[in-house]
């Protein structure tokens, strides 16, 4: 069975987190799926690593979740972060959302993605090639 809010160190193929919810109501599933990289801007990245206050970033996830069904009418969204080291190119954070139509699953989705970079308890550690390394919040 797929959680639909889950922080750790496993990651869900995304053909069973699409088969999780139905509902015969919804036109439109908008997915946002993060991906660890290495921008010019951001140094010579070659990991991150992610750290968390799970139960406490699982609750206020839930809690980002209730608010956008009341704000934009989504139906259902489901919410993955993963934590631990990731190599450039792997996907971190995934955010799932169904809605009756695209405007309320994009709308909807957007707001999860930056609800939960600005509010959840969830760090990551940059190492760079040279091995020095630089703490960040997730967002």
């Amino acid at each position: 069975m797929i959680p639909q809010i889950y922080v750790g160190e496993n990651w869900f193929k995304i053909e069973d987190i699409l088969n999780s919810y139905y509902n015969k109501e919804c036109g439109a599933v908008d997915i946002f799926l993060g991906v660890a990289r290495s921008a010019p801007e951001d140094g010579d990245v070659e990991e991150l690593h992610y750290e968390a206050y799970i139960s406490m970033a699982e609750k206020i996830i839930r809690e980002i979740i209730e608010e956008a069904i009341k704000k934009f009418k989504i139906k259902y969204a489901v919410v993955h972060h993963k934590v631990g080291i990731l190599k450039v190119g792997e996907p971190s954070f995934l955010v799932c959302v169904w809605g009756g139509h695209r405007q309320e699953a994009f709308t909807g989705c957007r707001y999860i993605v930056d609800e939960v970079k600005a509010r959840a308890p969830i760090w990551k550690k940059e190492v760079f090639a040279n091995k020095e390394y630089s703490w960040k919040e997730s967002g």
